[in-house]
């Protein structure tokens, strides 16, 4: 293999790699829609004649698909799931305050895989009551970066939706552009991953909390994941429900 095709092979490892973030729409419906699919199992002789590129190449295409393995439906990732779609049919009609969803627990749980298997589930249900629909986006995801602004927030909810994020966009611009595009695409569930970044016992922390209810105006919940020690801030600040 030449170093022009070693070179293009790299930088489509990379786009491969930038579509599977879940936090851009891209890397989200590919979560969503695609199943790990089984690379060439060869056989021994083959593997040996292999050139040494080759060999890592093909080793890393297994390790991927193992690493893509189905979740399996634990006890904590089925009462999640029942838990947010109760949540989104009770929101559905609400005029007012909507509830809230907040997944804790220790570190290392699978509270990430609880809330992303939920926002998986109503993603394939609303494709299919609609499956003739295209242009809808269900569900949204983000996480809350370390130290994060009220503008940062805004910013993660505009790059998710490929919105272009500015240095002279201020918040306002933001929101509005944000609350805009999931209006028209029928949004229903928005996902908000590592809430413990968020502290309340700064103005910073507040003003993000205050910008975190404003998703209530795009879907029809708002599910975050939170570790026990951030909780108490939040128990008492909102209006949504905790679930362990």
């Amino acid at each position: 293999m030449s170093p022009g095709h070693i070179a293009d092979a790299a930088e489509d490892t990379a786009g491969d790699q930038a579509g599977y973030q879940l936090t851009t729409l891209q890397g989200w419906r590919r979560f969503t829609t695609e199943p790990p699919a089984p690379p060439e199992l060869l056989s021994e002789d083959k593997y040996e004649r292999l050139q040494p590129l080759q060999r890592e190449l093909y080793d890393e295409a297994r390790l991927d698909h193992h690493a893509r393995l189905r979740v399996v439906a634990t006890s904590t990732v089925r009462h999640t799931v029942t838990c947010g779609r109760r949540l989104v049919l009770l929101n559905k009609h609400a005029i007012s305050a909507r509830r809230g969803l907040i997944v804790s627990g220790p570190a290392g749980t699978g509270k990430t895989i609880a809330i992303t298997q939920l926002g998986r589930a109503h993603e394939l249900l609303d494709q299919a009551r609609h499956p003739a629909v295209t242009g809808r986006i269900p569900v949204v995801y983000i996480t809350v970066p370390p130290a994060a602004t009220a503008r940062m927030i805004a910013a993660e909810f505009a790059r998710f939706l490929g919105l272009p994020v500015r240095r002279s966009s201020n918040i306002t611009d933001l929101i509005e552009a944000v609350v805009g595009v999931c209006t028209d695409t029928r949004t229903g569930l928005v996902l908000v991953d590592e809430l413990h970044n968020i502290s309340l016992t700064s103005r910073t922390g507040a003003e993000v909390a205050d910008t975190l209810k404003k998703p209530s105006h795009l879907g029809d919940s708002v599910v975050c994941e939170s570790w026990w020690g951030s909780l108490s801030g939040w128990c008492r600040t909102s209006c949504g429900s905790c679930s362990s």
